[in-house]
């Protein structure tokens, strides 16, 4: 995350996420401390899925925040290294991905150019959020 996001912007997710975590103790413990959980599998099975939608959430809003969101006006090809730019970040353009975690999907937003040299698809700044090791690789660039 870099600076531009402020203390007030902060602390409005760390409540949005206090607003997730008491739905998820709901779901756990209901008005009676039971909520119609019998067995321990019943009672693992929704901490699991109680917790796996916190770590989603998670994961998406700090996505939401990274700075490869939206990368700025001009950036270069990672294939040529020419310079590819709008003239404003509206009309830069991004895309919705999914991505397969080990607690499940999440959607998130990233920026997507096009250089016109290459006629490559790529993520700036060359970098893509990838599952499995947490490690950040290269971005491949997609074909037309």
């Amino acid at each position: 995350m870099t600076e531009r996001h402020t203390a007030e912007e902060l602390e409005r997710r760390r409540e949005e996420f206090v607003v997730q975590a008491k739905a998820a103790f709901d779901q756990m413990f209901g008005q009676d401390g039971k909520n119609g959980l019998v067995t321990f599998t019943d009672r693992e099975d929704r901490a699991c899925e109680a917790t796996d939608a916190l770590a989603r959430w998670l994961l998406e809003e700090h996505l939401a925040w990274d700075e490869a969101k939206e990368p700025g006006v001009r950036v270069e090809c990672p294939i040529c290294g020419g310079p590819v730019g709008h003239e404003s970040a509206e009309e830069a353009a991004s895309e919705r991905r999914e991505l397969h975690t080990r607690r499940g999907k999440i959607e998130y937003e990233r920026a997507a150019r096009r250089c016109p040299r290459c006629r490559k698809v790529f993520s700036p700044p060359g970098r893509a959020v990838e599952a499995g090791d947490g490690r950040v690789q290269p971005a491949a660039a997609a074909e037309d």
